[in-house]
């Protein structure tokens, strides 16, 4: 039985920031290789900064097997690491942007959260010019590091003036023993001697800065901002304005500890519960963690998590566990399922067919939207998929890739290419996998470790949950929409950010998730308003918008000051969208902000 393997993964060496613990030594995936791998017997040399980075062995072994996130070229610290220092507000916006008036989730924080952003404004460019010159000595084989030794000195004194109260607050102790003692150690950098400084190379500095970064992030007594969260288009107020039900999102992966993935409902409903390590705790984190003041926050805080775990002690799965899986969410509730599985060197292998035509799966097509991520081999699928005679091609399937911070594609990630979902070898208009594709941030994304701090990773196992939550706030939002899974992708790719060449293509896909766009209508122009009135005693509605002819418009004009009155006492207008074989309704308030 040929075998499958998730996705996304993390990245070969994390970064890993618990609690006050800021640090971590780089750590490789715990797994040890098998003695017989029965595919793809090898695990080569992993060098995660620069070269190529082999897929290691296995069937469906979320770090090491077949379409492992290291197979191919990942490179989030090749050169230097510009997004994240530079210009660093890619990594946390405009905290007014993301907060509005943050009193309603966590009380007054803006005695100290108002220096955050001026702080980093002026860390981020300092750190920029001591790894330049620290870049520089060791080209040039130099041996006096005094000038680097007081820029470095001077970095972590400003570090420890701004945020020391924080780490005493939170640790009891000093910022040198409380923070960065530690975080210094872990990295092997001793910014007293000048040999250390020789020695540690650029991407020891790279993962040092990020911790830092991280690690001190903890300290503001808010969960972290991240810079998927501005790419997106998301916002904590967003997600918790837009509807009040809780979506039950399915996640097809490794056994969680809730705890320890900052999710508060969570619910494992079956599988195997033997094999646990980050990857599902990461992914969960995503869309379902929690605003409370610690760790990261999910796309979708308030729906609720089913997981099914398909992989055994060993670390593998059938594609029947997978179908049964699947099927398992859908019958506990979930109208969504994350998957961030698949098979190496494709965006969507044949054996996908199976699972979305079989049994267990095509009766329920039409209410679940089946998320899955696209793979990490860093390869433009050439081969069709060919489809069963009679069915449809997988409207409620969504492929999703990978984007770096600076919104270029990750070198990683797996793209539709021009490959097609065929039905007898002919390509049916938008039946091209590039139709069913959409691109979110992949790389270094902040997520819950599995054990109550958090770490970054890379993958398309990584955009794939922010693609879910998006789908979660719709459903949440437009309960009905549980029902329309094709509608329901519809409005994600169609409300998509273009990227690339105009229009759909083969890398980008219909482009970047857009979760504010998504809650937002896709054509205002299209938009049916309805006025009510009154005849022979009876409340009546008609359409006013569109096709609306001046004559009723005419007859239709208020009073002087009645728009003004029902402004203040917060009135509002209806309108709705017509989409596929749904709707959706959005109430405009009738405001001078409109």
């Amino acid at each position: 039985m040929r075998k499958i393997l998730m996705a996304g993964a993390a990245l070969a060496c994390m970064i890993s920031a618990s609690g006050a613990q800021a640090g971590s030594l780089l750590r490789l995936s715990p797994e040890s290789p098998p003695a017989n791998p029965t595919i793809e017997p090898f695990y080569g040399t992993i060098n995660p900064f620069y070269g190529t980075i082999n897929p290691f062995y296995g069937n469906i072994n979320p770090f090491y097997g077949t379409i492992s996130p290291f197979w191919g070229d990942i490179r989030p610290f090749w050169g230097d690491i510009n997004p994240f220092y530079g210009t660093i507000n890619p990594f946390y916006g405009n905290t007014d942007q993301f907060w509005g008036t943050i009193n309603p989730f966590y009380g007054n924080i803006n005695p100290f959260w108002a220096t955050v952003g001026p702080y980093w404004q002026n860390a981020g460019p300092q750190w920029g010019a001591i790894n330049t010159a620290w870049t520089n000595l060791q080209s040039a084989n130099a041996t006096d590091y005094s000038g680097l030794q007081a820029q470095f000195m001077a970095f972590l004194n400003q570090a420890g003036q701004v945020w020391g109260s924080q780490v005493q607050k939170y640790t009891g102790k000093d910022f040198w023993a409380g923070f960065a003692n530690d975080m210094l150690s872990r990295y092997g950098i001793d910014p007293n001697d000048p040999t250390s400084l020789a020695n540690t190379d650029v991407a020891t500095r790279s993962y040092f800065f990020l911790n830092f970064y991280d690690g001190l992030m903890n300290f503001t007594g808010v969960d972290h901002i991240d810079w998927w969260m501005p790419s997106i288009d998301w916002s904590p107020m967003l997600a918790q304005t837009e509807g009040t039900n809780k979506a039950v999102v399915g996640v097809l992966d490794s056994t969680v500890n809730a705890a320890g993935a900052d999710v508060a409902n969570l619910s494992f409903i079956g599988g195997y519960n033997l094999y646990v390590n980050n990857h599902g705790a990461a992914v969960a984190s995503l869309i379902a963690a929690q605003q409370d003041g610690t760790g990261v926050m999910g796309v979708a805080p308030n729906s609720i998590i089913h997981l099914y775990n398909p992989f055994d002690a060993t670390g593998t799965a059938s594609w029947s566990d997978v179908a049964t899986g699947i099927a398992a969410l859908y019958d506990s509730g979930a109208h969504v399922v994350n998957a961030s599985l698949g098979v190496p060197g494709t965006t969507v292998s044949n054996e996908w067919v199976n699972i979305l035509s079989g049994p267990l799966l095509s009766s329920r097509k039409s209410g679940l939207v089946i998320v899955k991520a696209a793979g990490n081999e860093g390869v433009a699928q050439t081969q069709n998929v060919p489809w069963l005679l009679g069915l449809e091609p997988p409207n409620n399937l969504i492929i999703v890739g990978s984007l770096g911070p600076t919104g270029q594609i990750s070198p990683f990630s797996n793209t539709p290419g021009t490959a097609c979902f065929t039905i007898l070898g002919l390509c049916a208009q938008q039946n091209k996998l590039m139709d069913h594709y959409i691109v979110a941030p992949g790389e270094l994304i902040l997520v819950s470790d599995n054990n109550g701090g958090v770490t970054r990773m890379s993958g398309t196992s990584f955009a794939a949950p922010l693609v879910t939550g998006a789908v979660a706030l719709l459903e949440e939002r437009w309960p009905w929409l549980d029902q329309h899974a094709n509608e329901t992708a519809q409005i994600i790719f169609r409300s998509a950010k273009d990227l690339g060449a105009p229009g759909v293509d083969p890398v980008y896909g219909w482009g970047e998730l857009d979760v504010e766009a998504s809650q937002s209508p896709l054509d205002f122009n299209s938009l049916t308003v309805y006025q009510p009135y009154t005849y022979n005693g009876k409340a009546v509605t008609t359409p006013l918008f569109p096709n609306s002819s001046a004559k009723s418009l005419k007859a239709s004009v208020l009073s002087a000051g009645q728009l003004n009155l029902w402004q203040q006492k917060g009135a509002y207008i209806v309108a709705f969208e017509s989409i596929g074989s749904t709707y959706r309704d959005f109430e405009i308030p009738l405001s001078s902000m409109l």
